[in-house]
């Protein structure tokens, strides 16, 4: 079993390690200007048509992507490392579990809490596995394996931008041969970490190209249908987003000359002076230490001071309000933003964010056929539970 790392050095930094199906975000990148065809492409190239049912009838196909320069896959297993699965052959290793599942793994606490985790990821590579077997068979084709191969070269440099870069900045190390012994060192198997990522990234590749065919059929009739069966979605409440200036009666001589202080400040503004510039410099309050000098509270019942409240609601986007006194003394007021109780105007935003909510929930449901015919023509082998 791997060492996990107790010192705080990387524990948020390593976050943006994202091992599941889905979760490589770069790789809508990988259609990228050093290279032209794509997986739609290739799929349609003369013998492209193998499938895993074939495949697994044959020595099963080697993985194409090792885990590093100094030992690959088959070596691990060569020397007696734990196989925790098979899928059609291909071996995955109890340290490649473990290798993806190292984030979760860091917050649970019980011995239970670690076993359902590592489970669960599992069952994520053992999907990847088959997407990944599936790609191969399918592209098998010289010119298809070319494009794969440069696929995995792309996806090992986004690993490098989006993960092992962004990580030693977090930790403000400059060298990579330094930053990858002190992960090696703290029980962090980066070449293992770097495998997952790359693997993910081209099977999320792989699926998407199978799948966007699908997605390109959402047009505007099944956005309007969505917004029409969906109002509840997209109901709004009344909001304002404002501005505050406190002028207290302490900091002046009188009440009254606290009075006739604020409306001067009013006549400014409604002049044309920054509003948030006489806030820095004349604010006796906190809204000067807010970013813009917003006023607390945007909804009903959550503005502060409560007399404020009914002002701002009649106030339209950019008007100042009339001075507004409380017992310790006036407040200056702007709206910035209104939105009115309703639905969302269905605007290209709307629509942009239907089309997103349709294409995801379409791109799972047929991602699950695709995994799930895989797996009924499959031979996978799973070991007992890690403990």
């Amino acid at each position: 079993m791997l060492r996990l790392p107790h010192s705080r050095l990387l524990a948020s930094a390593i976050l943006t390690s994202q091992l599941a199906l889905g979760g490589c975000q770069g790789a809508e990148k990988a259609k990228s200007h050093d290279f032209h065809p794509d997986f739609t492409t290739l799929l349609k190239l003369p013998g492209s048509e193998t499938s895993a049912r074939a495949q697994k009838k044959e020595t099963p196909t080697r993985s194409i992507l090792e885990l590093g320069e100094e030992e690959s896959l088959g070596e691990q297993v060569t020397r007696g490392a734990r196989i925790r699965a098979t899928v059609n052959g291909e071996a995955i290793l109890e340290e490649e579990v473990v290798a993806a599942a190292i984030q979760p793994l860091m917050q649970a606490r019980t011995e239970e809490e670690k076993a359902e985790i590592l489970n669960a990821k599992l069952q994520e590579i053992i999907e990847r596995e088959l997407l990944m077997q599936d790609a191969i068979a399918r592209l098998s084709k010289k010119s298809g394996m070319r494009f794969f191969r440069e696929l995995e070269k792309i996806a090992d440099r986004e690993f490098d931008k989006q993960w092992l870069y962004k990580l030693m900045q977090a930790n403000k190390v400059s060298d990579v041969q330094v930053f990858t012994r002190m992960l090696k060192d703290q029980g962090i198997p980066i070449e293992l970490i770097r495998r997952q990522w790359v693997r993910n990234f081209i099977a999320m590749e792989y699926l998407r190209s199978r799948i966007d065919p699908q997605l390109n059929k959402i047009g505007h009739l099944e956005i309007v249908e969505y917004y029409d069966k969906h109002p509840d979605q997209f109901k709004v409440e009344d909001k304002v987003v404002w501005q505050n200036i406190f002028i207290a009666n302490a900091r002046h001589p009188s009440p009254e000359a606290a009075r006739q202080f604020a409306e001067s400040l009013i006549a400014r503004i409604r002049q044309g002076e920054d509003f948030v510039r006489l806030a820095k410099q004349f604010d006796n309050g906190d809204s000067s230490l807010r970013e813009n000098a917003l006023g607390l509270g945007n909804k009903r019942g959550e503005i502060q001071p409560v007399e404020a409240e009914e002002i701002l609601f009649q106030l339209k986007e950019g008007e100042v309000g009339p001075l507004i006194a409380n017992e310790t003394g006036y407040h200056i007021v702007r709206v910035l933003k209104r939105t009115y109780a309703g639905l969302m105007p269905f605007d290209d935003k709307v629509q942009r964010l239907i089309g997103e909510t349709l294409k995801n929930k379409a791109f799972q449901l047929e991602m699950r056929k695709i995994v799930n015919e895989l797996k009924r023509h499959a031979i996978i082998e799973i070991a007992t539970d890690i403990r």
